[in-house]
């Protein structure tokens, strides 16, 4: 039998799919060296070779998440877990609910915020279609949690996708009634405007002008970003009128620009028409913004409205 010495060398040297996943599972298997488990679970990563794995090689991934769950300090920060859950969720077998279970209540402090977001957003994905009831009371719970990472939002952007596959938005409407604005002025914008991306067509509009107000004032460009997306790409025309609002009056001029060429680039005729009225008033400031999205737009009337605005351009 090869050494795990041996089977690191093989493994670092082979490039064919199967024989890469079989040596990595071999190691895996026995060893317990960092630098042995890094390699193993980088050669598994990658989607060529993730599109080999079947049940038949769930045994050694159970095993082994099984041992680092036993004694956590082999894992402190959960990263071993998170990519052996990724790997069982590819595979998707029912059987494997115990792990998602088990991640999905992993937290880490080290030393005060946690570091396991990943691996609950993973458990939650793995357990959302074989355990959907379950998993969208986990997505409840992760929706408004102040342990929400702030670098990717998990994993309470895994928890909207669950929410929404389940077609559970009364969650999320809450989420932004009472925690969106904390979440987004505490650098967790993203998950705010996602959030608002999901309420759905049949949102009545009336509630959505509401939350537009309440967004609108806190002017946090990544929440904004949600409320445009959902006017524009749902043509929700009784909100064109708030969204103009929102375009114009916001301090951040990214957000202005995101406005400008999604209006443009919806192909829509009365937010093309929208947008060419908007551009003849534009600020001096502003038309930098309407040029580039008059640019791709392909309304009637474009080329003059485009000719009058860099014609107040320095040197226009």
């Amino acid at each position: 039998m090869p050494t795990q010495a041996e089977l690191y060398e093989k493994l670092r040297d082979s490039v064919e799919a199967e024989a890469r996943r079989d040596l990595a599972l071999a190691l895996l298997a026995r060893t317990n060296s960092r630098r042995h488990l890094d390699e193993c679970l980088r050669a598994l990563k990658p989607e060529w070779v993730r599109r080999t794995l079947d049940e038949s090689h769930r045994g050694v991934l159970r095993e082994k998440y099984l041992r680092f769950q036993a004694d956590g300090k082999r894992d402190k920060a959960g990263m071993l877990r998170e990519s052996i859950t990724r790997l069982l969720v590819h595979i998707e077998h029912p059987e494997d609910a115990d792990i998602y279970k088990l991640g999905v209540e992993t937290y880490y402090l080290q030393p005060v915020d946690d570091v396991a977001q990943n691996l609950r957003a993973v458990a939650l994905a793995g357990l959302a279609p074989i355990d959907p009831s379950l998993a969208c009371l986990y997505a409840v719970r992760f929706l408004g949690e102040p342990h929400t990472s702030v670098f990717n939002c998990e994993p309470a952007l895994t928890a909207v996708d669950v929410l929404v596959a389940s077609n559970q938005r009364l969650p999320i409407y809450q989420f932004l009634l009472r925690d969106g604005g904390r979440m987004a002025q505490t650098g967790r914008g993203e998950l705010t405007g996602k959030a608002l991306e999901s309420l759905g067509e049949d949102f009545p509009y009336r509630l959505y002008k509401e939350l537009i107000d309440l967004y609108q004032e806190l002017d946090q460009p990544t929440a904004s970003m949600g409320i445009i997306t959902y006017v524009i790409e749902g043509r929700r025309a009784a909100l064109y009128d708030r969204l103009e609002e929102l375009i114009l009056d916001t301090r951040d001029a990214d957000l202005r620009r995101y406005g400008l060429v999604m209006m443009a680039a919806a192909r829509d005729d009365e937010l093309g028409e929208r947008l060419l009225r908007m551009a003849r008033t534009a600020r001096r400031d502003d038309v930098p913004l309407f040029i580039e999205a008059l640019e791709i737009c392909q309304q009637p009337g474009r080329d003059e409205t485009l000719a009058q605005l860099r014609r107040r351009t320095p040197g226009g």
